[in-house]
């Protein structure tokens, strides 16, 4: 009598969620205010510009609210994202680029050991922008979208690192969390914006402000959804999100720069700050 032995093979099941890396930045600019909503505002006499990085990859949005009685132009040519002393237009060129990020980290949290750990990686790329000069009437605004921020491997960005933190989300429920915090000396990233703005027949007027990466949550539960309101819809707030089961190449900051939707909104006698 013949016996069959017979195997059955069940499909391992895994259920995966995305992984989520909120970010903060700040500025080390005297001349940068930070709003309520976290928006970054340099306010002259006849102008305020404000930069809002909301969103995934942050988006950078720039808004210059005219204050003055005569017009004034803003120069995209002329202006640019410098990362890590690297430059890319806002105006249009297409420009090749390359560089490198690297620094260290020092924790110094209370109740923890000091420690340090040193990253670095790499970057290529090439960003392909539109061309124009917006032109802004006396009492109005502009609010334009010229790129976002891509590409950065944050896996050079040791495990170790991170600490474990708790927070709630916007049902009041505690979430588990991972959490690194930079200071200016030691953050992974580093950005400047040079922005040329005029008045006919002037000279042209050269804005410049620094920001840097402040910290970094990372989480599996909170997300950008189960965020509070308050929190989620900040100026100075943005997020990468890593799919189940990918790797982190060309995800953030730095192997490129993609160019995001153009907002044009000119606005009379409206000042939201």
């Amino acid at each position: 009598m013949k016996k069959y032995l017979y195997i059955l093979f069940f499909p391992l099941l895994v259920s995966c969620s995305s992984t989520y890396f909120l970010s903060t930045l700040s500025s080390n600019s005297e001349d940068v205010e930070q709003v309520e909503n976290g928006d970054f505002l340099i306010e002259k006499d006849s102008l305020w510009i404000a930069y809002c990085f909301n969103g995934e990859s942050a988006p950078i949005q720039i808004t210059v609210f005219n204050k003055s009685s005569q017009p004034l132009y803003v120069d995209w040519q002329k202006s640019a994202l410098i990362v890590n002393d690297v430059a890319f237009t806002y105006g249009g060129e297409k420009l090749e680029m390359g560089g490198n990020v690297n620094g260290y980290f020092i924790d110094d949290m209370p109740m923890l050991y000091n420690s340090v750990g040193e990253f670095q990686g790499d970057f290529r790329g090439n960003i392909n922008l539109p061309k124009y000069v917006s032109f802004i009437p006396p009492n109005t605004m502009i609010s334009h979208k010229p790129l976002r921020l891509t590409g950065v491997d944050l896996e050079v960005i040791p495990k170790k690192e991170y600490k474990n933190m708790l927070m709630t989300d916007k049902n009041d429920q505690t979430v588990k969390v991972k959490q690194v915090n930079f200071e200016e000396e030691n953050t992974p990233l580093k950005f400047r914006s040079y922005l040329t703005v005029y008045a006919e027949n002037n000279k042209p007027i050269v804005f410049e402000q620094s920001f840097y990466l402040k910290n970094i949550i990372k989480s599996t539960s909170l997300t950008p959804k189960s965020m509070s309101k308050e929190l989620a819809e900040r100026g100075d707030l943005f997020y990468i999100e890593k799919p189940a089961n990918t790797t982190f190449a060309n995800i953030f900051l730095g192997t490129s720069l993609v160019v995001g939707a153009v907002a044009l909104d000119v606005m009379v006698n409206t000042n939201n700050y």
